[in-house]
């Protein structure tokens, strides 16, 4: 097992494609061993005991709308407006980052304001050399994602000097590298490049640690501290509820949606203006939130 983990990796898989197919392979064989027709799975890994007998959860970096913004203009200083509006549009809608760049313009419809995550072709995935559209990351993530005003207008304005067939792409129109996004743009624009002798941009310290996934985490935040349901975050998120009653009763009513949207729009607001009053960015403070919040 630990040789074929080896050579997936050696093979490029991610650290998260490789445990979906080991998880998919202990499900197969666990209903082999049900069904009497192997002794045991040997994928099955016995519980450890003593102090490893609990999993540490990492603390999970967040950022608030502020940092978030002030991230993403310095995005744009290094890549541009294509850099720009995907971590915006990350932090407020909470999408996953092959979802957004994976995302096709028929999939988008601004008269209703909303983004679909097609269930077959929803997400783009890649290894070492190669990219491809799939379906998402489960089930549960295949969902429509309504959109707050102001981001309907950005993204109105961004694909009206847009050509390409999906919505966030590099230069040309090809799919964008989740390893050279992160290294040319996303960590310079969170953790400031001062430290570089040549750079396209100066950029300073916003939110230290912050990833791509972590805006994901900063929205799951956001609709926490505004009181949004259970329910209506996990419908956003793309989350599976375990509780039958609750899936049963998994509409979110029309008001709850609103609310759900003014808080965004509230935060965009309050966000511009602080950035407008205070241009230079302050020291970052810490601040961490602890868990898996928004897988």
């Amino acid at each position: 097992m630990n040789k074929w983990i080896a050579d997936l990796h050696a093979l490029g898989y991610a650290n998260s494609t490789i445990a979906g197919i080991v998880k998919l392979l202990s499900m197969i064989l666990t209903d082999a061993a049900d069904e009497g027709l192997i002794p045991a799975n040997p994928v099955h890994r016995r519980r450890r005991r003593g102090r490893r007998s609990h999993r540490i959860q990492r603390e999970r970096v967040w950022a608030t709308p502020e940092e978030v913004l002030r991230i993403a203009d310095q995005a744009a200083a290094l890549g541009g407006d294509t850099a720009k509006l995907l971590i915006i549009t990350a932090a407020w809608t909470g999408c996953r980052w092959g979802e957004l760049t994976g995302l096709h313009l028929s999939n988008v419809d601004l008269d209703r304001g909303i983004l679909v995550i097609d269930p077959r072709f929803g997400a783009l995935h890649e290894s070492a050399h190669k990219q491809w559209l799939g379906n998402p990351k489960t089930t549960s993530s295949a969902r429509v994602i309504t959109l707050p005003p102001f981001l309907i207008k950005l993204l109105r304005d961004y694909l009206k000097r847009h050509d390409n067939e999906f919505v966030f792409t590099a230069d040309g129109g090809t799919w964008l590298w989740r390893s050279t996004f992160t290294q040319r743009i996303l960590k310079p624009a969170v953790n400031g490049n001062e430290d570089q002798p040549r750079t396209r941009a100066r950029t300073v310290p916003i939110r230290p640690g912050l990833t791509f996934h972590g805006l994901r985490h900063s929205h799951k935040t956001w609709l926490i501290a505004d009181g949004a349901p259970e329910i209506a975050q996990a419908r956003r998120l793309g989350h599976h509820l375990p509780n039958r009653v609750t899936e049963v009763y998994s509409h979110v009513a029309p008001e709850v949606e609103q609310r759900l949207l003014n808080n965004l729009q509230r935060r965009w607001h309050k966000a511009k203006a602080a950035v407008k009053a205070h241009p230079t960015a302050p020291e970052p403070a810490p601040r961490r939130l602890s868990g898996s919040v928004a897988a």
